[in-house]
């Protein structure tokens, strides 16, 4: 029989079913905590809300921890409450407080997570905010079962969001490096970190080593032509003496700078060089982090849809959680804000009005998948680029409404353990010939993503979804998808 449907479409399940196992509301016990570094603030009610333990205080140590499960079971036996039936929560997990959280989950006890903003509007006082108003907030939303469990989303997918949010803190650091070289080069020799006006990509290998060597426009002017392309060649730079006369013309073209000023801002752009240098390689340590824990998870199928790298895969996996636990594509595309608000009333005969886009959504989630479905446009599927450019014609948000249909793409694949085929291909009657040559070449595009990031004996191991997929297509299909050898393997 199914389970009828609830109109509380964000119920906790676990607590929804502590109720139920307690066979009376008043059989159990909400935990209500409010959050801080050294003390914490704890208020214990029942099922039906009434307060059994007014508002103390408990120290975030383990002494406070011990404290507070020495309370719990003193009510549970006082009230006759099984301490199966007990749980507890808070207004989001802020770092300070992950520790304890573990702790009670090593205890046996459901944790959970409350919003904030969803807390707050459940105080009875609007106008103040005091722990002792606070913590009635949370514990009504935990009885409304509207919160989130603290402890169910893997360690991997933690671990994926966690690494993809520092990297993002870290590229932005690096674009902020970028402004500030800029800002000197403009000074020692305009027009250098331009690739038409001086033949060398900016912020590449080559480019990068020009900047270390006292760079100034005077320098190049100075610098022997035949030891600069020696020096070039050196860099891998692509024809060093093409790219040498471009340096020398834009070097004899621009003003020169102040001479007092020149030594000091080379040493300044010098450091600006190192923490950019710095920050690149972390960057590239942490996608490569990244880029193992994505392989062990449905997020790493994302990849097979072309526009789409390990990165973005990543990022949407981190903000929207374990694949399994996703809701419908009308709960993600609201949660990440791109879709418009409706509003409706005066009768089933009145049309919905549509409004702006929602503010208040996980706005990291929404830039990951809006620039899904921008790069989709651009460079995705023959049959999604063309979507994208028919509904750009048709003066949509390509877009927002790209990133909808790619939600439910993402969504299939992970659930299916399936890498993406384009619609013609999806026929059951699609001659074999035609899948195998489209996997050949598939299979190839997603080695050129991963190469570099990963080992490949991690990417195709038969434990993790890519692995699982390749074993069962070279079964299948009787076909070779293989990887390339790696010197520190002995089999690939």
């Amino acid at each position: 029989m199914n389970q009828p449907t609830s109109i509380y479409a964000n119920q906790h399940p676990k607590i929804r079913k502590i109720l139920e196992a307690a066979g009376s509301p008043s059989r159990a016990l909400c935990v209500a905590i409010d959050y801080a570094k050294a003390q914490h603030v704890v208020l214990f009610c029942n099922g039906l809300g009434d307060v059994l333990k007014k508002p103390f205080a408990i120290d975030n140590s383990p002494q406070g921890l011990e404290k507070l499960l020495e309370e719990v079971r003193s009510t549970c036996s006082h009230r006759g409450i099984k301490t199966e039936h007990v749980f507890f929560g808070g207004e989001d997990n802020p770092p300070y407080v992950q520790n304890f959280i573990q702790a009670l989950v090593d205890a046996g006890y459901l944790v959970a997570r409350v919003n904030a903003w969803e807390a707050k509007h459940q105080r009875d006082n609007h106008q103040a905010s005091t722990d002792n108003l606070d913590l009635p907030g949370i514990a009504k939303t935990l009885l409304h079962k509207s919160s989130y469990s603290a402890q169910e989303e893997s360690k991997i997918i933690l671990a994926i969001k966690e690494l993809s949010r520092t990297r993002a803190y870290f590229v932005g650091q690096l674009s902020e490096q970028k402004f500030q070289i800029h800002h000197y080069v403009n000074r020692l020799c305009p027009g250098f970190l331009n690739q038409k006006k001086s033949g060398i990509v900016p912020f590449s290998r080559t480019s990068l080593a020009l900047l270390g060597q006292r760079f100034s426009a005077g320098r190049i002017r100075s610098w022997p032509r035949a030891s600069l392309v020696k020096f070039l060649q050196r860099q891998g730079q692509h024809e060093p003496e093409a790219a040498a006369d471009h340096l020398k013309t834009l070097a004899g073209q621009v003003l020169d700078p102040s001479p007092d000023m020149v030594s000091c801002w080379q040493n300044s752009l010098g450091q600006y060089l190192l923490q950019y240098q710095s920050l690149a390689q972390s960057v590239s340590s942490l996608e490569k982090e990244l880029a193992r824990s994505l392989a062990q998870t449905s997020g790493a199928l994302l990849t097979s849809i072309s526009g789409i790298g390990i990165v973005l895969a990543s990022g949407i996996l981190a903000e929207l959680g374990d694949p399994t636990a996703w809701r419908a594509v009308r709960c993600l595309c609201s949660y990440s804000g791109i879709v418009p608000r409706t509003s409706q009333t005066g009768g089933p005969d009145k049309p919905a009005q549509t409004g702006k886009v929602q503010r208040r959504c996980n706005r990291r989630a929404k830039n990951w998948i809006v620039q899904a479905g921008s790069l989709t446009g651009r460079c995705g599927p023959a049959e999604l680029k063309a979507q994208h450019q028919e509904l750009e014609r048709n003066g949509q948000h390509a877009d927002f409404i790209m990133s909808k249909r790619l939600l439910r793409i993402f969504k299939d694949l992970m659930r299916r353990g399936a890498l993406y085929r384009p619609k013609p291909l999806l026929a059951p009657e699609t001659p074999s010939a035609d899948l195998v040559a489209y996997y050949l070449a598939l299979w190839e595009q997603i080695l050129t993503k991963w190469q570099g990031h990963i080992e490949w004996e991690v990417l195709v191991d038969p434990r993790y979804p890519v692995g699982q997929w390749r074993q069962m297509a070279q079964q299948l299909y009787k076909i070779s998808l293989p990887v390339p050898k790696i010197r520190t393997s002995k089999a690939a």
